[in-house]
């Protein structure tokens, strides 16, 4: 913290009004406010020093006339967005407000500094898109991908996960509940569940980081700017067309605010991704976890339920026994391996009497590259497929 007021202090020399006033700043704003406020004093030809010598003087509302100057000056001169130019212009008002000399805008007037053209929509992701962006990511990718959609926090509060948030957790049911985490926005208290699509990532990721023999952020991006960078690397690597809607790592946020509203009110969802709510709208974990649970099945592209995997596994049974009895498949069985994606036991053996001792045949199922080894080897193809692979049998 000292070392930061040494930095102020060099960066601004003979302007206490700016050191004294940025030294308050929070952390994770304060580099923000730093640079927003150096065009200020770059737009007004002042120090921090003599803009609060004249505002004190001032009787006529000048300095409310400046800041309203100043919010143009940054769009037009220094093609800043108008979002930035309204962070601006509120940064400059912070200023006033911190010596007590706040300024007093018309109605009017306040609902200029608010207003902003909007000049991006940002691009709705659904399942499929998030399935075809897993599909070709890599591990880290796949950790952004799926861990931003499960936790829906903000780009800074996400980075600064550490493994210790989530390690303890992580034998449990889904969707797991990882307990309070402080936001850096306002300090809001957050929920997040890790879903079953985060889940296996985010294991492998603790294991990519014993054996680095890392201990601290689970990432190790410099900024915020990265998250935004994978998204847009794996939405042109899946091959999806945004058309002139912008990709950022935001987009996750809300594709899980505009799923779990749905099933949840809105202080309770509030609650999941750390926005501000009412103390009286506290929820418990528990209570959180059962609604945003009934979200799942819109949130996540891996999760079955359990009904889903039952029947997968009792068709899987029944076509594996007809291959090891050599009998026909039928349609149903065939439509079963396509409706889910069946891999029959890889492995199925089918004990018989031979030469006087116990033996066996062994089933595989295979795909047709890997044919012609097999054939080689002594096996038998017993039944293809029609994903293409074989099943055979030795």
């Amino acid at each position: 913290m000292q070392g930061r007021y040494v930095e102020i202090e060099q960066e601004f020399p003979n302007d206490k009004a700016t050191g004294e006033w940025l030294k308050v700043q929070k952390r994770c704003t304060a580099p923000t406010y730093k640079y927003l406020w150096k065009y200020f004093l770059e737009f007004t030809e002042l120090n921090g020093n003599k803009i609060l010598e004249m505002r004190k003087a001032d009787k006529e509302f000048s300095w409310e006339r400046k800041v309203l100057a100043f919010k143009d000056w940054i769009v037009n001169q220094k093609k800043l967005s108008e979002n930035s130019a309204n962070t601006a212009a509120s940064v400059a008002r912070g200023f006033f407000a911190f010596y007590r000399v706040p300024l007093q805008f018309r109605r009017s007037e306040s609902a200029k500094l608010k207003e902003s053209k909007r000049e991006h929509e940002d691009y709705l992701f659904n399942r499929e898109d998030l399935k075809k962006m897993y599909d070709v990511g890599d591990l880290e990718e796949r950790y952004v991908l799926t861990a931003g959609k499960s936790f829906g926090l903000r780009a800074g509060d996400f980075l600064r996960l550490t493994r210790g948030d989530l390690e303890p957790y992580l034998n449990r049911e889904t969707p797991i509940s990882i307990g309070e985490y402080t936001t850096q926005k306002e300090k809001t208290k957050a929920y997040p569940f890790i879903d079953s699509d985060a889940l296996p990532i985010i294991r492998l990721m603790i294991e990519k980081m014993n054996r680095e023999k890392r201990t601290d952020r689970i990432l190790t991006f410099k900024d915020n700017i990265q998250l935004t960078r994978v998204l847009k690397r794996l939405v042109e690597k899946a091959g999806i067309n945004v058309g002139n809607k912008t990709v950022r790592f935001h987009n996750l946020r809300k594709f899980l605010i505009d799923r779990i509203s749905s099933v949840m009110s809105e202080s309770k969802w509030k609650q999941v991704v750390g926005k501000k709510i009412s103390e009286g709208a506290y929820v418990s974990p528990e209570s959180l976890r059962q609604d945003y649970a009934r979200a799942t099945p819109e949130t996540c592209f891996t999760a079955l339920d359990l009904d889903y995997v039952r029947k997968r596994q009792e068709a899987s049974e029944t076509i594996t026994s007809k291959l090891i009895a050599n009998e026909p498949l039928n349609d149903e069985d065939h439509a079963n391996i396509k409706r889910f994606n069946l891999k029959l036991a890889q492995r199925a053996t089918r004990r018989t009497e031979h030469n006087g001792g116990d033996c066996g045949e062994t089933f595989e199922q295979i795909n047709e590259a890997e044919l012609l080894s097999y054939l080689k080897d002594g096996w038998q193809v017993v039944h293809k497929l029609a994903s293409g692979e074989v099943i055979v049998r030795r």
